[in-house]
């Protein structure tokens, strides 16, 4: 009896894990991306291999009942060119999702960043969009970067309202890593968009409170047919930079693509950059082609040039990649041509 009895309890804790996860979804996915690159930074020029936020990540979600769903995320960069990574580098969280909408703990992309994302045709790639919104270059500042992961962020999200429109309020308790306890360093992203079919419309509002510098950026998506087009427009306000008190620059882009064929399909955006100050604006360029040989795997062809004023500092192959150019010297141009393969699982 006694043995019956322990091959029972035996049984019962084996067969407990699996009754567990019996309600539990586990997905393994990624990218690589990597790409030659012809770079030029005004001065001289050579020859790169980039891997472009190539990524490794791990999804769970467990159905708790009564609609309520448990979720966990860890994503991490990896360095195809250079055989390197680090562990949770990109969003990584855990939360819990149900009627009332959404919420998450951890390190993940802002409110603010994800309007660009849905609004650029180069991410990832020369001429991504942020080489002329998040505005660390020209300003030299983590605290100025408007396109980044807020961390130790707490992060609702509504459920959809009004057939289309949903709210986001993201809050880092430090941007910083480790503890605090002056909150000096906190900061807070939020945002509305709305969805309906084909139209994507977004307002999203960024303040980083260590030096009070904001940013509103407004985004739009169509597509209609084998055409889709894209604009954004972003106010930033810069303080506390040694170009002066209160520093405005103004981002405004568009961009749009074309689906030749059922494997082809042709890009191009332009953007534009308006500081204040003498010679400090700026504008970028890029044209593309993505062939996609199979459903995850592609061919992708990019030009990219950004034009500097004479004090303005910007490149178009910082933004997303991995491999980037240093910041430009003042009044020099930048461009470069990109050739190489994105495979997604």
């Amino acid at each position: 009896m006694n043995k019956q009895l322990l091959a029972a309890a035996v049984a019962t804790a084996m067969l407990s894990p699996v009754a567990a996860l019996a309600d539990t979804s586990v997905q393994v996915y990624g990218r690589a991306h990597v790409t030659v690159d012809w770079l030029d930074d005004g001065a001289d020029d050579g020859l790169n291999t980039s891997s472009n936020s190539s990524r490794l990540g791990f999804r769970a979600n467990h159905d708790l009942g009564n609609n309520l769903r448990a979720m966990v995320q860890i994503e991490q960069n990896i360095r195809f060119e250079n055989g390197a990574g680090n562990f949770a580098t990109r969003d990584s969280f855990v939360g819990l999702q149900g009627d009332f909408g959404m919420v998450r703990l951890g390190q993940f992309d802002t409110p603010l960043k994800i309007v660009r994302g849905r609004t650029d045709f180069f991410g990832d790639q020369i001429g991504d969009a942020r080489n002329l919104t998040r505005l660390r270059d020209g300003y030299s500042g983590s605290d100025f970067d408007f396109d980044t992961r807020f961390r130790n962020g707490i992060h609702y999200r509504s459920p959809t309202l009004g057939g289309g429109l949903v709210f986001d309020l993201h809050y880092s308790t430090n941007t910083n890593a480790g503890t605090t306890v002056d909150n000096d360093n906190d900061a807070l992203s939020t945002s509305v968009t709305y969805r309906d079919g084909g139209l994507y419309l977004a307002a999203a509002y960024e303040r980083k409170n260590e030096s009070k510098s904001d940013a509103i950026r407004l985004g739009a998506r169509y597509s209609f047919g084998d055409f889709d087009v894209a604009a954004l427009a972003q106010f930033a306000t810069i303080k506390g930079s040694t170009l002066g008190p209160d520093q405005d620059v103004n981002t405004f882009g568009i961009g749009g693509s074309y689906k030749v064929n059922a494997k082809t399909t042709v890009k191009a955006q332009f953007y534009m950059l308006d500081a204040d100050g003498d010679e400090r604006d700026a504008n970028m360029i890029a044209v593309g082609l993505d062939y996609r040989i199979a459903s995850p795997f592609r061919l992708l062809f990019a030009y990219a040039r950004t034009n500097n004023d004479d004090n303005a500092t910007y490149s178009m192959s910082r933004g997303g990649r991995d491999t980037q150019l240093a910041t430009a010297a003042p009044g020099l141009n930048h461009s470069g041509l990109s050739i190489g393969f994105r495979y997604g699982f």
